[in-house]
């Protein structure tokens, strides 16, 4: 378990963004430059080591309560290094203690700190934590390239439901109006997550494996070429603009970590990088990886335009697989089938 936003925004906040060390209290936020974001020379330093050959190791804590708040405290790079060196004088109840008078300080001391933003912030990071559970964004490549297989969408029952939740609880959010990029963000996402699981569901079924598969509904009991090129042309364009949909969800939840990094925590999933997402395997048993963003003039309160605009606006994404409102040449198809 990696160290949790809510955790890390407690840790920084209540820290004021300085070194707990006392003959310290280093800033360990750097400002942005003309030319360059800012930097963070900060540790999140464990008292209890994360393992438990480290400093301090010897614990019963179990490794998800060594990263929590609790066993946490912020250090620059220059005091981490000594506590850690030196684990039988920085004892763990040394520690606690330092953080705790660091942060007492903070309160009663530091005229730039404020308590109302700290509390809001906190609250905001666990709605965005919540947020990344919900839709397994740690596992995004994974789990999207289900959607986006060669073969036909596919998605886990279990992750079906809990994004078809996601939709609903997004939408009953007590929304803090101080962050009202990461409020649109959301909603933005919420959008798209509805037509895609809406357009996914029209064709989906059980495969009998907890996974629901896309139906190659194109399959006629009675041979008709006429119906079957109809339907074959309906089926692939569902296909694309299911895997177009998957896409620009991709772009909605980028767009979300974008916003947070600009309104609540500037190094939220950096290590981690934007989210991608991978089709195939192709016959030669090929992928292709893509990296969804929205770019320039799309990056507006609410990108996504609603189903029947996104049809045509896709085109003009940074990748689509589908073009066009329907299936190509379907008006011809079906004149032709009635004899007219």
């Amino acid at each position: 378990m990696a160290i949790s936003l809510k955790t890390r925004k407690m840790l920084w906040g209540r820290s004021a963004n300085r070194c707990s060390f006392q003959s310290c209290r280093t800033e360990l936020v750097i400002s942005a430059t003309e030319t360059d974001d800012e930097s963070l020379i900060g540790d999140e330093c464990h008292i209890v080591a994360k393992s438990t050959d480290g400093p301090r190791g010897g614990s019963t804590l179990t490794p998800d309560q060594r990263d929590k708040y609790e066993n946490l405290i912020l250090l620059c790079v220059l005091h981490h290094k000594l506590i850690d060196n030196q684990p039988n004088t920085y004892s763990v109840e040394r520690l606690h203690q330092m953080k705790n008078d660091h942060e007492n300080w903070v309160r009663n001391s530091l005229v730039s700190f404020d308590a109302a933003r700290q509390r809001d912030d906190e609250q905001c990071a666990h709605l965005i934590q919540e947020f990344c559970n919900r839709v397994d964004i740690d596992n995004w490549r994974r789990w999207s390239s289900g959607v986006l297989s060669a073969s036909g969408p596919y998605i886990r029952t279990e992750l079906h439901a809990k994004l078809d939740e996601t939709r609903t609880w997004i939408l009953s959010r007590v929304w803090l109006q101080r962050y009202p990029e990461i409020n649109n963000s959301l909603e933005n996402f919420r959008r798209v997550l509805q037509d895609f699981l809406n357009v996914f569901s029209e064709h989906s079924e059980s495969s009998g494996s907890d996974e629901l598969r896309t139906t190659r509904f194109y399959k006629i009991s009675e041979w008709n070429p006429t119906t079957y090129e109809r339907l074959h042309r309906e089926y692939e364009f569902h296909v694309d603009l299911v895997q177009d949909l998957m896409l620009e969800l991709t772009r909605a939840a980028n767009y979300v970590c974008d916003r947070v990094r600009e309104e609540l925590f500037p190094i939220f999933r950096l290590d981690e990088g934007v989210l991608l997402v991978t089709q195939g395997p192709f016959i030669d048993l090929s992928f292709l990886t893509f990296r969804c963003e929205y770019r320039g003039q799309e990056r507006t309160d609410i990108p996504y335009p609603g189903l029947e605009a996104f049809k045509s606006a896709r085109r003009n994404r940074d990748h689509h697989l589908g073009n066009g409102t329907q299936p190509e040449s379907a008006n011809e198809l079906e004149v032709e089938e009635s004899g007219e």
